[in-house]
């Protein structure tokens, strides 16, 4: 099972968040395992418990184990947010961080980073760090008390912001070995989304970056613009190892919930998972895999039998076709077969360029 959120997870997550906007942090709790809790109280909705663990995801619970006494970084938050209006929150950008900023007597910007380990550092509204859960040091920034907060140098293209001429520009430069494995790293959409989209594009997916069309580059932001609209209002999709937003193509959820909230709240990444039992999960999902491909190649059977078993029914009119077909040939072009092939009924279509013709075939009634 899966135990962190990519960046589009995360915006279906925050797209959900958005009801919270102009209610109040009431109360924070931070239970010693590393999960912290923010009582919300948000006009219409009442009382709404978010749960944050840093590197890993937030959403909203139901669960509710508030620890006997408080640590020092929680007891910090509380002097200067406990009470604090929620203004705004968002994604920065397609990076796996949120922002709130909140107000009291003074701003203030909480940020939650959920790559890597993962953090959460309280600042003023200039972005002077106030507070942190940990202190952290990178090769490009610092993060501590009483220095200015830097948000992170991002990785790759921003996914929410792709156009043609962008993702055109990404692939040229890509120096990744297939368009996959570009659109997962480069454009920061993660390899389970970026296989979804080449699927949904009809591109194949191991092409290499530079060699993708024009008109493959148009349907993946198509695709792209497409599954934007779907993470608006997204629901939550159970699968045996992922947890999605909206439904795959070609796979059928375990579980659907009314929001993709709920969803992410039946994850646990603080659980540790026996090797054994990891193995077991796999070798379960490898075989419900084959079992697909096994029904879907059994289906094909299935359909071709049956075109085997309606040509064979037709074969007489179909070789009387081929033989007039023949004929015509030797007296006539294609233009002029095309012309005396129209006054057959049956014949649906003439296609001259690839000199096909396709006819139309009844299974008789019993």
């Amino acid at each position: 099972m899966k135990n962190s959120l990519v960046s589009l997870e995360l915006s279906a997550v925050v797209n959900e968040l958005q009801l919270a906007t102009n209610g109040k942090l009431s109360q924070i709790y931070h239970q010693e395992k590393g999960e912290f809790l923010f009582q919300l109280h948000v006009k219409e909705e009442g009382k709404l418990l978010l749960k944050i663990i840093p590197g890993k995801l937030l959403c909203l619970t139901k669960n509710k184990d508030v620890p006997l006494k408080p640590s020092s970084f929680c007891m910090q938050l509380r002097k200067y947010i406990s009470n604090a209006s929620i203004n705004k929150l968002y994604q920065k950008d397609a990076e796996r961080i949120v922002v709130f900023e909140l107000e009291k007597k003074e701003k203030f910007f909480l940020i939650i980073e959920l790559f890597s380990k993962g953090n959460l550092i309280l600042t003023d509204e200039k972005y002077n760090t106030i507070t942190v859960l940990e202190r952290q040091n990178w090769k490009d920034r610092s993060v501590k008390p009483g220095e200015k907060y830097q948000f992170p140098k991002p990785l790759g293209e921003n996914w929410k912001e792709l156009n043609e001429n962008k993702l055109q520009k990404m692939l040229n430069k890509s120096v990744k070995n297939t368009l996959v494995v570009a659109l997962a790293k480069d454009a920061g959409l993660g390899g389970l989304y970026a296989e979804e989209i080449c699927k949904l594009a009809s591109v194949d997916k191991g092409k290499v970056p530079k060699e993708v069309e024009d008109k493959e580059i148009k349907a993946i932001i198509k695709e792209i613009k497409q599954l934007l609209k779907k993470i608006e209002s997204p629901q939550g999709f159970i699968y045996a190892e992922e947890i999605t937003p909206f439904q795959l193509s070609e796979q059928k959820a375990e579980i659907v919930t009314k929001t993709y909230n709920e969803a992410v709240d039946t994850l646990n990444p603080l659980q540790i998972v026996s090797p054994y039992e990891k193995k077991i999960n796999s070798l379960q999902m490898r075989v419900k895999i084959q079992e697909n491909a096994i029904s879907k190649q059994e289906q094909k059977i299935d359909e071709n039998t049956k075109k085997g078993e309606l040509i064979y029914e037709k074969y007489q009119p179909l070789q009387k076709m081929l033989d007039i077909v023949k004929e015509l040939k030797k007296s006539k072009d294609w233009k002029d077969i095309e012309k005396e092939l129209e006054k057959e009924k049956n014949i649906k279509q003439v296609d001259l360029k690839n000199k096909k013709i396709i006819v139309e075939l009844e299974k008789k009634k019993n």
